[in-house]
């Protein structure tokens, strides 16, 4: 039931701009298990407790996209600075469990934690760059295909890291508008390069993540951490002028209870399993 509920949340999380499934996967204490298991499945070995607890992560994120789309459309029109408070408090509520991980700060880990903050906040300013150079739509050439391809490896990547969004990096690489098209179109040859690319990037990215968890997790968690302290500003900024502090600050406090609360759970639910 919790894995469903991880699951829920990571999906309306990839229907926002700013924020990422990876984050929420991370603050509810699942992501070493996520890495794992895809990491595993990947390798052609299946084992029934990594494929069960992907179908209720998977079916989880498929409810949250399909049946809260337009409800997360509607609260980030009518509701935005509520909307973004209450994901930055789900972000700010996972922050200690993720801490609890690092342990000890060394200067190598603070140079981890700084690299990722800069990086969301460098793809921050770069998305908030106007780009006039938006791919044709329907265009075949092997350039653009490419590209199509390349667009879905990275934000496979992105949709996995935490503080990073796909359809965030997606807008920054121009890639948003095209995809979104060939969707609506059926563009097969389009989407067949983007979904390429997201089977490569998840395969790649999953079984870096595993590798450096194991070898240096301290570091790696840092390095996370840095990316989901990097997510508040952009995040926090998003209502623009129709920022509402009270909004903010509610949506703050809701978000971190229930972050905290997930947090919680997950961590019982290891406890009466160990």
């Amino acid at each position: 039931m919790i894995n469903s509920l991880i699951g829920l949340l990571m999906g309306i999380a990839n229907l926002i701009p700013g924020v990422s499934g990876g984050t929420i996967a991370l603050v509810s204490g699942i992501y070493g298990r996520l890495m794992n298991s895809i990491a595993t499945l990947t390798e052609l070995k299946f084992k029934k407790k990594d494929l069960l607890f992907l179908f209720q992560l998977v079916a989880g994120i498929a409810v949250g996209i399909f049946a809260f789309s337009r409800l997360v459309e509607y609260s980030i029109d009518t509701f935005p600075s509520l909307t973004y408070g209450f994901f930055a408090g789900l972000v700010a509520g996972g922050i200690p469990s993720v801490y609890i991980r690092i342990g000890k700060f060394t200067p190598k880990k603070i140079i981890s934690l700084v690299a990722g903050v800069l990086l969301v906040l460098l793809l921050s300013l770069w998305g908030n760059v106007p780009n006039a150079g938006y791919p044709a739509h329907s265009n075949h050439s092997i350039s653009l295909l490419l590209y199509d391809w390349l667009a879905g490896f990275v934000g496979a990547a992105s949709m996995i890291l935490p503080g990073l969004s796909g359809s965030f990096v997606l807008l920054i690489m121009g890639e948003y508008e095209r995809i979104i098209s060939a969707i609506n179109d059926l563009d097969l040859l389009i989407l067949l390069f983007v979904a390429v690319g997201i089977v490569i990037g998840t395969i790649f990215i999953t079984r870096i993540i595993r590798m450096l968890l194991k070898k240096m997790p301290g570091k790696t968690f840092s390095f996370l951490m840095g990316l989901m302290l990097g997510s508040f500003p952009d995040l926090l900024s998003r209502p623009g002028k129709e920022t509402r502090f009270f909004e903010i600050s509610v949506g703050l406090v809701l978000g971190a209870m229930l972050s905290i609360a997930i947090s919680k759970l997950e961590g019982k639910k290891i406890e009466s399993n160990t």
